[in-house]
């Protein structure tokens, strides 16, 4: 038997042989009516940072896959090729001629080359927030309608560490056809495979959305086709993986990635490679059972959803992560070979917390760039090329850090020094453009031009009797806020801090920060003004046993060796016993250092419980560092690298109900760690709430009910906890939460809560773990009403992540700024408790008539209605477009006399408004 190919290349008789029983023998039967169609998807998956930083990735590969990229497809009408960063072809398209970007246009135009995902990175789903992925996203979407007046309909999400519910929420709103998942914890993939149900219905819990969702069976690197094997070598083993993988799907059509991490820089050869093959079996397909194309996702998902055949459903998330690729699946049990090589202990828990400080230096970025984004929206700023430029940095700092080996922690030095260099740039510009409108907004009338400052310590040195220092507090929320401000002050100074009416206002120094009680409007601002003082600090208590604290509401109970026992407040409905400790977890190193699938990591936590430590000593160094009238604060030496404070904050409402008569802030200052061993740290708070079930929020909106598997390891029950996570007891009322400005992984079991607060991994060929920072965080704990639970977690997350903003200059005298500069500025009217804005944008304007955008959710558990009129108090609304979360797509529009913006529980809504003002 001989079979030619187009080039008359012969095929043995072995070969053709081998092919036609393997046809005969498969349960599809070869016929040249309906063949099975294998698509093979060319793509290069290039990381926005990971051993490289992103401009030297850029430099020395992503450029080429670019320009090789648009050649190969030049050169043969039926290769394809897609393209997801759109942070890196920003960069390409910057710099490209126009005839590299007539081209781009027309291969776009043509179906061979596919932008897919949109977002500026393909971003983490386990530690980012919704907001700053919806600021990634809509980067990256802009950016592609803009230039190329293109919009992709399918997200290619094939890297992250696990899956977020969100996201099946997000690409819903996004009005996307379907997401391509691939690291799923590897026993979910094969049961996926056994049960044909790689491709399924991905429903969100939060709405009745769902949309189409393929799982790629084993990986998105191109099937191992070894260079030095011949081409019907090739052929055959190409043929009988696509047909191994036409088993698992309904359909008789089967995605083949063809491409790995920044693939293609010479495409021209890569594709030529494969072309041979695809021609080979092409022309022989009936004795191969099967054809073979080039495809973009549309063509393939086209294919697939136009076959009649309905796929199930499925809900949930994907979260822990446990890998076998790139080991392979026979190793997933640990028994192959010698090597431990996929056991089924490795979860990717540990990326939660990887790399801390800069998951708080990220999240500091986020909340920086919210409050520059809230004050130039609110005062209709545009036109100042610093400000925008500021923007700019921002919005794309924030994208780049949702990468999913940003925020995650896991990328090498260079990227990882890269990253923190990027956040300093974007938080120093960022705060210079707020500063700067805060004082154009209040000072527009007056003929001195102030320079605001973030920097109270150098601001406030030069303070003395005769002068004054103003101090102007912005609010980036859309609710009104009495809260407590810190300030910190230089050494020996002190300060009376005082209203726009000169009035005394509340403070109390404690340490080096003076904290003070501020009201301010929402997304508005208030001017206090601080006098030098003389310096009356408490006298701390020391030599303490068995004694208490109490800001009126919450009362906490110490024993005789100052360790923290009781717990009471009204809101907790009686007293509790809490028990707080901070344990270290000596890890498993792997067989391989470098090994991703066993072993400790930078992505897992494999914790050796045998070799358990708890640091807290039996006898606990404890001081009362401030006993009232506002703060009471007692602090606690666990050893030389680890300490904390415990602080109550007076109540600010007689019914108790605010965030102070609920939470006590707990600070843990702890590093550098110890490197004899990889270790991670935990936080752990026993509590008298028996249970296993609890509750953490994916990408810190959406409640997601948790369950403690007893089966599986520790490490198999640790989540992301982002924003916050609580938990109650069987029967009872009460409710524990937590909430963190950052990041980190957590777990509860049998009514405790596990915080992981930092790792340390040093591991000899793999330095990334290897992290000597100090942290220096904050966590909100406290008992709530267990039918509350939900919306004070969420209104208080809200709150604790996005700060009041403060900034100092020095004056003469008070009667200087009041004389031209207002104390007082109210934007908005304040949203109901549930109910928060997450990005408010100023898009544009046109003969002045502003164009904003913004989006708002209802983290609540009742429908909650706003009024947008009233909402933007100051301006005269014209119309009001509602649009996907992107601004991009419009979906319908309000009538004129109807702004009254309905939100069901956990609803986001998003719009662009069209207003005119006459007021700033």
């Amino acid at each position: 038997v001989t079979l030619t190919t187009p080039k008359q290349r012969p095929i043995s008789a072995v070969m053709a042989l081998t092919f036609l029983a393997l046809c005969f023998g498969a349960t599809l039967l070869c016929s040249t009516s309906s063949l099975p169609v294998v698509h093979l998807l060319p793509h290069s998956h290039c990381d926005a940072g990971y051993r490289k930083s992103f401009d030297d990735y850029y430099h020395s590969e992503v450029q080429y896959i670019l320009d090789s990229m648009l050649v190969a497809l030049q050169q043969r009408p039926d290769r394809r090729f897609v393209w997801e960063e759109v942070s890196y072809f920003s960069v390409w398209w910057g710099q490209a001629s126009q005839e590299e970007r007539q081209l781009v246009t027309t291969l776009v135009e043509k179906g061979q080359l596919e932008f897919i995902g949109g977002g500026w990175v393909m971003h983490d789903e386990a530690d980012t927030s919704v907001y700053a992925t919806l600021n990634q996203m809509t980067l990256g979407l802009k950016f592609l309608n803009e230039t190329l007046n293109v919009r992709p309909r399918h997200e290619w999400h094939i890297d992250p560490f696990g899956h977020s519910i969100f996201m099946a929420e997000l690409y819903s709103l996004l009005g996307y056809t379907s997401i391509i998942l691939n690291r799923v914890p590897d026993s979910v993939k094969q049961q996926m495979r056994a049960e044909k149900s790689l491709e399924f219905m991905w429903q969100s819990p939060f709405s009745e959305k769902e949309i189409f969702t393929h799982v790629l069976d084993i990986h998105y690197s191109t099937p191992s086709l070894p260079a030095f094997l011949n081409l019907e070598v090739k052929v055959a083993m190409l043929v009988a993986i696509c047909k191994e993988k036409l088993g698992w799907y309904k359909t008789d059509h089967v995605l083949v990635p063809f491409g790995n991490d920044f693939a293609f820089q010479n495409a021209s050869l890569d594709f030529a490679s494969m072309d041979e093959i695809v021609d080979v079996i092409n022309n022989n397909s009936t004795a191969y059972g099967l054809t073979i194309r080039y495809s973009t996702l549309s063509e393939y998902m086209d294919a697939v959803l136009s076959a009649g055949v309905t796929f199930p459903s499925r809900g949930g998330d994907f979260l822990p992560y446990l890998a076998c690729s790139p080991c392979g699946s026979v190793q997933c049990d640990g028994t192959y070979g010698n090597s431990p090589c996929g056991t089924t202990d490795a979860f990717w828990s540990g990326f939660y917390t990887s790399k801390p400080a800069q998951k708080l230096l990220s999240r500091v970025q986020d909340a920086s760039l919210r409050a520059l984004e809230m004050v130039r929206a609110l005062s209709l700023f545009l036109g100042n090329a610093n400000v925008e430029e500021a923007l700019v940095l921002a919005k794309n700092t924030s994208a780049i850090m949702q990468h999913h080996d940003a925020i995650t922690g896991t990328s090498f030095t260079e990227s990882y020094n890269d990253y923190n260099v990027r956040l300093g740039k974007a938080l120093t510009a960022g705060d210079k453009a707020t500063s700067f409108i805060k004082a154009a907004i209040l000072c527009s009338a007056s003929p001195v031009t102030y320079t605001l400052s973030s920097d109270s310590v150098s601001i406030l040195s030069g303070l003395t009797e005769a002068n004054i220092a103003v101090m102007v507090v912005q609010n980036p929320l859309s609710h009104d806020m009495l809260s407590y401000v810190s300030v910190q002050l230089p050494q020996d100074v002190c300060v009376q801090v005082l209203d726009a009416r000169m009035t005394t206002v509340e403070s109390q120094v404690v340490g080096s920060m003076v904290y003070v009680l501020v009201e301010v409007s929402a997304g508005g601002m208030e001017v206090y003004y601080l006098k030098k003082t003389s310096c009356e600090e408490q006298k701390p208590i020391r030599d303490l046993a068995q004694f208490s604290i109490t800001n009126g509401a919450i009362e906490l109970n110490f024993n005789a060796t100052n360790h923290l026992v009781g717990w009471s407040s009204p809101a907790s409905n009686g007293s509790h016993s809490v028990e707080q400790e901070y344990i270290q977890y000596v890890e498993r190193k792997s067989f391989l250092d470098f090994n991703v699938c066993d072993g400790t990591n930078v992505y897992t936590y494999v914790p050796q419980l045998e070799d358990t430590l708890v640091l807290t000593p039996k006898k606990l160094p404890t001081t009362i560092t401030a006993n009232g009238p506002l703060i009471w604060e007692v602090t606690q030496t666990v050893n030389s690298y680890l300490n904390n404070s415990i602080r109550l904050f007076r109540p600010l409402s007689s019914d108790f109900t605010d965030q102070y008569s609920n939470f006590v802030e707990w600070n843990t200052n702890i590093g550098p760690l110890p490197s004899d061993n990889a270790s991670s740290f935990t936080s752990s708070f026993r509590t008298d709430l028996s249970t296993d079930s609890f509750v953490t929020y994916s990408n810190g909106i959406y409640p997601m009910r948790r369950t403690y598997n007893s089966s599986v390891l520790l490490q198999g029950n640790t989540y992301p906890l982002v924003g916050g996570a609580h938990f109650d007891g069987a029967g009872s009322q009460t409710t524990f939460s937590a909430l963190a400005k950052r990041p980190m992984g957590v777990t509860i079991h049998g009514g405790i809560m596990e915080l992981m607060l930092h790792r340390r991994l040093p591991i000899l060929f793999d330095r990334r773990g290897d992290d000597d920072s100090v942290m220096t965080d904050s966590v909100l704990l406290g008992f709530v009403s267990s039918g509350m639970a939900q919306p004070i977690t969420m209104a208080t997350s809200m709150t604790f992540t996005s700060p009041l903003t403060l900034h100092f200059a020095i004056l003469n005298s008070s009667d200087e700024w009041s004389s031209g500069c207002l104390t007082s500025w109210s934007p908005l009217q304040s949203l109901p408790q549930d109910v928060h804005v997450l990005g408010l944008d100023l898009l544009d304007v046109h003969q002045d008539v502003f164009e904003v955008a913004f989006r708002v959710i209802n983290s609540g558990l009742q429908p909650q209605s706003v009024d947008v009129e009233a909402f933007f108090k100051l301006w005269d609304v014209l119309d009001i477009l509602e649009t996907t979360p992107d601004y991009q797509e419009v979906q319908g529009s309000l009538k004129d006399d109807d702004v009254i913006v309905v939100l069901n529980p956990l609803q986001l809504r998003s719009f662009v408004a069209h207003i005119k003002t006459n007021q700033l």
